[in-house]
């Protein structure tokens, strides 16, 4: 992505690709954010839903143990830097299954739209920028 605006040097930020695959890496990110603020929020939520004496201490473990399990996939098999990280097609589904999951949660404790419109959102976001690969393989190096 080229900085913009009165006085830019044109420089090019490492790590985001220029243009329209640029600012949907951005949105990609974001929407990895999201979903751990919302998988948070959810899990929070049903841990309310039960009726036990600690449900507040009960809440905080099922977040945390959500938000953890969200981690844990993301690190294992999608994150740039991981050993394991999964070719592109199979990626793409263990990037979005979070997403799905989630969702799908958030929908049983009454936060369905937030969960469909974030599902959405990383669908296209992850889809279109391919996790920051190009589409096209580069040319064998002579």
């Amino acid at each position: 992505m080229t900085a913009g605006g009165p006085g830019s040097t044109g420089r090019t930020v490492p790590g985001i690709p220029p243009g329209p695959l640029g600012a949907l890496a951005v949105l990609a990110f974001a929407c990895e954010v999201a979903l751990l603020v919302l998988t948070a929020v959810v899990g929070w939520r049903l841990g309310q839903r039960l009726d036990v004496p600690s449900r507040t201490a009960l809440s905080v473990v099922v977040a945390i143990v959500l938000v953890v399990a969200v981690v844990v996939v993301w690190a294992r098999w999608n994150a740039p830097r991981s050993a394991s990280r999964l070719p592109w097609p199979q990626r793409y589904l263990t990037q979005l299954a979070p997403f799905v999951v989630v969702g799908l949660l958030a929908a049983a404790v009454g936060l369905g739209w937030w969960g469909a419109v974030l599902a959405f959102l990383a669908a296209v976001a992850f889809g279109v920028s391919r996790g920051g690969e190009s589409p096209v393989p580069p040319p064998p190096a002579d």
